[in-house]
């Protein structure tokens, strides 16, 4: 909830921010537009209903930032938060002489401040308050950037958008500043006019009272909010001195295989910050993304449940009770978690649907297939023309994937895994991985016409088929992995290869697989074998040469 209310309060101070930078854009053409557009841009603000919501929104946003500075276990963070939560601390005191001048006397006495009255204060009575007024303009920014940017990078639409974001929070307070100079630059102009600052002085019911009233109370409010902020940071401090005292439970983490202390009362993110672990979070530790998802080992039945936000975050990615958010949890005792995602997250992966690529069980068929004869081909030929028939080989068997829609799993010097299925569903990759059993035959067949000069002798393959359930997912390093298998099926798939020597076939299937396509092998020898590794044999079809199955519809 106190996420949801900084948001909508920073959308609002958001919504006043823009209106009063487009104000300010409005100097390039005259002081006078700039004047008449605050009925527009300024005065709504100053209704009932505008008060509350911008009073309302600013008190709201400041207080839970301080709530947040102290429910913080650690300052270590992105250097993105860490900037974010400096900027917005720092907004209160440069913007507190402007607030007062302004909103404040209005509010106070029958000043009617003008963009003339204010610039005048600016560029002409003391321009160092100019200076400082343009670097509050650029802090104000720079944080509502850094706060819309995190929440909105984990939403599926910005990410296309995100360089015209860039371009347009570049472009839109700069716009905003060239508003500013030229309007100050006219009023230095107009000050030098016998007269004008009397005038001016007199339309806006300027008192003398109010300059020393403005620089006291600036004086009080800047003084006040530092000491809020001072005071917060320190007690942290001596929160954390007392807490060192006690003994704390552990974070077991994986896969740095570190072991560190959880800081007390802190979020499972916090934690693991605070030991200097990198960990991903794309949202910024605040539930909106799936990023920081750990897979709790240890220490699971000592968590609180998962409150309604992070079962509808975690549902888009996963079903199972282990994974939860990093950012949501605040354990109490030993707790052993493993990172499901890289420390370099991109806004990509927080959007993006993870479905077998993350990894999850799921049943699909898996398709092994081997080079008979590889070592004689090596004894008999040199290397390069070794390096040249293997390359010619699998750039077969790749097309013959690609036409039947396997994916290419794992390679073994010569030969490879396939998975079929993935996206077509466990029935539909069975048939298709009998479709590409003998699209691979063919093209191996169309090979050996082409290279029987050459080789002396034909290219010989076997192939073994089985489907079922396996752990599927991106694996291997990270900066190439590869989406393979693991688990009994995939072994199994591999043993029924090895069985072609045996049965002397091209095609060792499982019967189970085959009844699963719908292509009937009733016609081919059936042999009930047993498989290395496992305790109950199996039924297969042993399919002599792959030429002999029609070609599936």
């Amino acid at each position: 909830m106190l996420n949801r209310l900084r948001l909508y309060s920073g959308l609002i101070l958001f919504v006043f921010v823009v209106g009063h930078f487009l104000n300010h854009m409005l100097g390039l053409i005259s002081l006078d537009v700039m004047n008449q557009a605050t009925s527009f841009f300024i005065d709504p603000w100053h209704s009932f209903i505008g008060t509350v919501l911008l009073v309302g929104g600013f008190a709201l946003h400041a207080g839970i930032a301080l709530w947040a500075l102290w429910k913080k276990r650690t300052l270590r963070m992105p250097v993105s938060e860490l900037l974010q939560l400096t900027l917005g601390l720092l907004a209160p005191v440069l913007l507190a002489a402007h607030i007062i001048g302004t909103r404040g006397l209005a509010e106070i006495s029958g000043f009617d401040p003008s963009y003339s009255s204010t610039l005048n204060v600016l560029w002409v009575a003391a321009p160092w308050r100019g200076i400082m007024q343009a670097i509050a303009l650029v802090v104000i920014w720079t944080h509502a950037c850094i706060g819309l940017n995190t929440w909105l990078r984990s939403k599926p639409g910005y990410i296309q958008f995100q360089s015209v974001a860039f371009a347009f929070a570049i472009a839109f307070p700069t716009l905003a500043l060239a508003g500013f100079v030229s309007a100050g630059l006219k009023v230095r102009e107009l000050a030098a006019t016998p007269g004008w600052l009397k005038t001016m002085g007199a339309e806006v019911y300027y008192e003398p009272w109010m300059t020393p009233y403005v620089v006291e109370t600036e004086t009080i409010v800047q003084i006040t909010v530092i000491a809020l902020i001072t005071s917060v940071l320190l007690l942290r401090i001596l929160r954390i001195r007392i807490r060192a005292w006690k003994k704390t439970p552990k974070i077991y983490y994986s896969p740095n295989n570190r072991i560190a202390e959880l800081t007390p009362d802190a979020t499972l993110l916090e934690s693991i910050r605070a030991v200097g672990i990198p960990h991903a979070s794309v949202c910024g530790g605040k539930g909106r993304c799936s990023t920081c998802r750990v897979r709790i080992g240890k220490g699971l039945e000592n968590l609180a449940d998962a409150s309604d936000d992070e079962r509808q975050v975690l549902a888009r990615v996963t079903q199972s009770p282990s994974v939860r958010l990093a950012c949501q949890l605040r354990p109490t005792s030993d707790i052993e978690v493993t990172a499901l995602v890289r420390a370099d997250a991109s806004p990509e992966e927080a959007v993006k649907r993870p479905g077998y690529r993350q990894g999850r069980e799921m049943s699909a068929a898996f398709l092994f297939v081997d080079l008979r004869g590889s070592t004689k081909l090596c004894e008999e030929r040199l290397p390069f023309d070794v390096v040249f028939v293997l390359n010619q080989f699998f750039a077969e068997l790749s097309l013959a994937l690609k036409e039947t829609n396997g994916h290419y799993a794992q390679f073994n010097g010569d030969g490879l895994m396939a998975i079929y299925g993935l996206e077509s569903g466990p029935e539909a990759g069975c048939l298709e991985a009998i479709q590409g059993a003998t699209a691979m035959a063919r093209r191996i067949s169309e090979l050996n016409g082409r290279l029987r000069d050459e080789l002396g002798h034909d290219l010989e393959i076997g192939i073994g088929i089985h489907a079922g359930e396996a752990i599927i997912g991106s694996m291997g390093p990270p900066q190439s992995p590869i989406v393979s298998a693991l688990g009994d099926t995939v072994n199994i798939a591999a043993r029924l290869e090895s069985q072609t020597k045996e049965l002397g076939a091209q095609l060792v299937i499982s019967v189970s697989t085959a009844e699963k396509s719908g292509k009937d092998l009733s016609a081919f020898s059936r042999h009930t074998v047993q498989v290395k590794g496992r305790d109950k044999a199996l039924d297969v079809y042993a399919v002599g040469r792959l030429d002999q199955i029609s070609t599936p519809s």
